[in-house]
C-alpha cells in the first residue's frame, strides 16, 4: 500500500475495505478464523489479516498457519497469515517461536515497555516513573528506538501495531513523544517498508502522530483489532484518523 496520491478519497477507501488485525481463538479471541472471515465478507472487505498473539514458547503455530490457510480457496477476500508479538528490549528483539513457516507478517507490539535488560510490565513503568527512578524521556526515548530497531530486524513484511498504546498505561501520552523522534521512527518505516496501523480498539495512533509519520514517508493501514468476529472491519476511530490525514476525503 501507498502513501496518499491525488485521490484521497480512494486511498481512505482502499484502506477501510481492509483489516490488518484479527484476532481468533487460538489465542485470545473468541470466534474461530472461519467466523472472522464470514465477518469479513459480511463488511465487504477485500483483504484480511488473522493474526494471533505468539511468545517464544507459543507450539499451535503450525496449526494456526493449517487452519488459515485452507480458508483461503473459496472466498473473495485476500486472507493473509500472521502473528502478533512483542518488543522485548531496547534492541528490537520480538518474542516469536523459532520457526515460522507459513507466517507473512509481523505485527510488532508495544505490550509492555522495552528496556536494556528486557520488557518491564506498565504498572512496574509507572511506579517507577512517580517515585523519580525512571524519567519520561528517557522511557519514550527507549521504546522509540526500540521501535526502530524492530522493524529494522523483521525477516518479513511487518506492521507497527497500535503504536504508542502503551504511554496511556504510564501516565505518559503521545503528545509527550518529540517530533524529532516521531520523524525518525516515520523515515525508519519508510526504509525498512513498514506499515503503521490506525488501531479501532486502543484508538492510536492520534492524528497529529499519524499526519507526522505520513509527511516522513510511513504507510497507514486499518486494524480494528477484532477479538470477536462482529468487529472485524467495523471502524469509527480509525474513519477518521484517515480522513483527517488526507483532508478533503469523504469516502462512500
Amino acid at each position: 500500500m501507498s502513501r496518499p496520491g491525488p485521490d484521497a478519497a480512494a486511498w481512505v477507501r482502499e484502506r477501510l475495505r481492509s483489516d490488518g488485525h484479527v484476532h481468533s481463538t487460538f489465542s485470545d479471541g473468541t470466534s474461530d478464523p472461519l467466523e472472522n472471515l464470514r465477518a469479513a465478507t459480511a463488511a465487504g472487505l477485500t483483504r484480511s489479516v488473522m493474526a494471533d498473539h505468539v511468545r517464544a514458547d507459543t507450539d499451535w503455530l503450525p496449526r494456526f498457519v493449517r487452519a488459515v490457510d485452507e480458508l483461503r480457496s473459496g472466498t473473495a477476500v485476500d486472507v493473509r497469515i500472521g502473528v502478533e508479538s512483542k518488543i522485548l528490549d531496547s534492541a528490537g528483539t520480538l518474542d516469536l517461536p523459532a520457526r515460522l513457516e507459513g507466517v507473512e507478517l509481523l505485527l510488532i507490539a508495544d505490550h509492555q515497555v522495552p528496556t536494556d535488560g528486557g520488557p518491564m510490565g506498565p504498572a512496574t513503568v509507572r511506579a517507577e516513573l512517580a517515585a523519580g527512578r525512571l524519567e519520561a524521556s528517557g522511557v519514550i526515548g527507549t521504546l522509540v528506538r526500540a521501535m526502530m530497531a524492530a522493524v529494522s530486524r523483521a525477516d518479513r513484511p511487518a506492521v507497527l501495531v497500535h503504536p504508542f498504546s502503551v504511554l496511556p498505561k504510564l501516565g505518559l501520552a503521545e503528545s509527550d513523544v518529540p517530533d524529532e523522534l516521531l520523524r525518525a521512527l516515520g523515515v525508519r518505516c519508510r526504509e525498512t517498508g513498514t506499515s503503521v496501523e490506525i488501531n479501532e480498539k486502543w484508538a492510536c495512533p492520534g492524528i497529529p502522530v499519524a499526519r507526522l509519520l505520513v509527511a516522513c514517508g510511513a504507510d497507514l493501514v486499518a486494524g480494528s483489532d477484532a477479538h470477536a468476529s462482529e468487529a472485524v472491519g467495523r471502524y469509527r476511530y480509525v474513519r477518521d484518523v484517515l480522513e483527517a490525514v488526507v483532508p478533503g476525503a469523504t469516502p462512500a
